[in-house]
């Protein structure tokens, strides 16, 4: 998965390992001003790309790149080691999670293995619109699961209709319970608002939409994907 600071966070890392390395056998790190501002530079490069997803550490590492080195004059400076300590942890926890990757852990896994990468990669459009036709895909499916002597329509609002309705072929609440059916019912609109609103990017280009509203689409889609899994026997 890429990031916008990749450049500058693989940098810092072998930055970092280099005067770990050099701490590690009790010999201070000779740094000089250029090299100093370079990594400063970068800290602060990295604090910027993770605002959204680590505001904390984005606090954290502004105030590091402040802090981490003195100038002692004659062209070098000298390293805050408590600073570096705090730079190692933070640097390392990024690598490994570039960005937040926690909210992924409950997106259905169809969902999550076609988005995951390319939202992470800041194709957010992208990424809720193949959240969005996976939904499509997996409908297409079950139609032809439950429906193997038919053919599948074209119109997705048709196969919601073959399989979501009160008499569809797909039962997924207890039908025999007023809160059973009002679910069926609340769901079956949700199916057919996702395909109205998003399913064709194209016809809606002028609305803008922000990365939260994107995050809510991929949420939305796997919370139908979900239900697409959950089949009630009767």
């Amino acid at each position: 998965m890429k990031t916008t600071y990749e450049n500058e966070l693989r940098s810092l890392r072998s930055w970092i390992s280099n005067v770990n390395n050099e701490l590690l056998f009790g010999r201070p790190a000779v740094i000089d001003s250029v090299s100093a501002d370079n990594t400063c530079y970068q800290v602060k490069a990295v604090a910027n790309g993770i605002e959204v997803e680590y505001p904390f550490y984005t606090k954290e590492l502004k105030n590091i790149s402040m802090s981490l080195f003195k100038n002692t004059g004659y062209g070098v400076v000298s390293l805050n080691n408590v600073a570096f300590g705090e730079l190692f942890i933070i640097i390392h926890h990024i690598t490994q999670e570039p960005v937040d990757t926690a909210i992924w852990r409950e997106i259905h896994p169809r969902i999550a293995e076609i988005s995951q990468s390319l939202f992470g990669d800041g194709y957010y459009d992208s990424a809720a619109e193949k959240a969005v036709k996976e939904v499509e895909t997996r409908l297409r499916e079950l139609f032809q699961e439950l429906k193997p002597n038919a053919v599948v329509p074209a119109k997705v609002g048709d196969i919601i209709g073959a399989l979501l309705t009160e008499n569809g072929a797909y039962h997924f609440a207890d039908l025999s319970t007023v809160s059973g059916k009002d679910y069926r019912r609340g769901m079956q609109f949700l199916f057919e608002g996702i395909f109205a609103a998003y399913r064709n990017p194209s016809a809606h280009k002028n609305i803008p939409c922000t990365k939260r509203e994107f995050i809510e689409q991929i949420m939305l889609a796997s919370q139908l994907m979900y239900i697409l899994d959950k089949q009630y026997y009767k």
